[in-house]
């Protein structure tokens, strides 16, 4: 997925009702260390490896009518809406996450909306667009009338807008980042927070049935990975370069569960992707490579990627970087991981 994109602003506007986002809702932000960013995303005291079926402290009633959310993720950042949110808007990544749970955006925009191994088989054709990509058009935003745009960000707005244009969009609607964490477990108890405050009910029977099939695919895939001694690679492969992602959440997960990750170290700071010339490619021996978005019809074809003796050996399987931060999606990516280390054998 691109890391940045162009963004298309028609005018600068303000909600169709003619109040600005900050005379509808009361953004605060909670006293913090100096040392703390706006992009610092922690999230503590989530000690259990399951996610919290009943998972709603972070939000509140401020009195008749008002709706509070201390963000799950963001320190120190509180929304309170003068009603309880009801039309949204969201990007595609937001929107995967929170349609399991029965949160329906009034309209969409964002990256990876037509990837399925993002979007699932969700169907988006009746959903208003009004952006693509790293575009997205105000006039339109501000026609659907939003109380809340929720997406990829940060207290400031969508990770892939600059200042100018986020200070716009959120004259239109205040911006709910998606939640971030730095484990799999904590992002889904964060999200559920997200979702029990736009009326999910979080203790609903699919949603324990699939907190249960994720315990039960994490200890299947470490009964799986015992003696197998199989090293994996997280890689997004492009014509210039080999991306790994050590240091990722999913990656550090399956880690935990018995498994050998192989790569370069994450960067201190930045981007997080490791990066790897061609040449260098085969100094990371993988038994395994996840390929971010993989499939069946996959055709990635490099020289010295089809060299790697794991691609020679067609032990490739999915991973993605972003995705439905769930219990369901979680549960049924690590039982595909099952059936992948079934059927490999050690080949580095």
């Amino acid at each position: 997925m691109a890391q940045d994109g162009l963004y298309h602003l028609l005018r600068p506007s303000v909600a169709a009702d003619g109040r600005s986002a900050s005379e509808r809702v009361s953004v605060k932000r909670l006293a913090l260390p100096m040392l703390l960013t706006a992009s610092a995303l922690v999230l503590a005291g989530c000690a259990d490896s399951s996610p919290d079926t009943d998972s709603d402290e972070n939000s509140s009633s401020g009195g008749e009518g008002q709706a509070t959310l201390e963000h799950p993720t963001e320190e120190g950042l509180e929304l309170s809406f003068d009603e309880q949110p009801e039309t949204l808007v969201m990007d595609c990544y937001a929107y995967s996450s929170l349609h399991e749970y029965g949160i329906e955006p009034d309209a969409l925009f964002g990256f990876d909306c037509e990837n399925p191994f993002v979007m699932g088989d969700i169907d988006i054709s009746g959903i208003e667009r009004i952006g693509q990509d790293g575009e997205i058009d105000m006039e339109k935003l501000a026609e659907v009338r939003p109380d809340a745009i929720i997406g990829q960000g940060d207290a400031d707005g969508w990770a892939w807008f600059d200042e100018d244009v986020n200070n716009q969009l959120t004259q239109v609607a205040p911006f709910v980042p998606l939640p971030s964490a730095d484990t799999i477990d904590d992002g889904i108890e964060a999200t559920r927070d997200v979702a029990g405050f736009f009326g999910a009910d979080t203790g609903a029977e699919d949603i324990v049935q699939a907190d249960e099939d994720y315990d039960q695919a994490k200890e299947d895939l470490s009964t799986a990975l015992e003696g197998k001694d199989l090293s994996f690679m997280f890689a997004s492969p492009t014509k210039e370069m080999l991306y790994t992602g050590v240091g990722f959440p999913a990656a550090d997960m399956v880690e935990d569960l018995g498994a050998t990750v192989v790569g370069p170290d994450a960067p201190e700071s930045g981007n997080p992707w490791g990066d790897v010339a061609w040449e260098e490619a085969s100094s990371y021996p993988a038994d395994v490579i996840l390929v971010e978005g993989y499939s069946d019809d996959y055709d990635f074809s490099a020289e010295l990627w089809d060299s790697l003796p794991a691609v020679e050996a067609d032990q490739l399987g999915a991973w993605g970087s972003k995705g439905a931060l769930t219990s369901r999606n979680y549960a049924d990516w690590l039982q595909d991981m099952v059936e992948l280390v079934d059927t490999s054998e050690k080949v580095s």
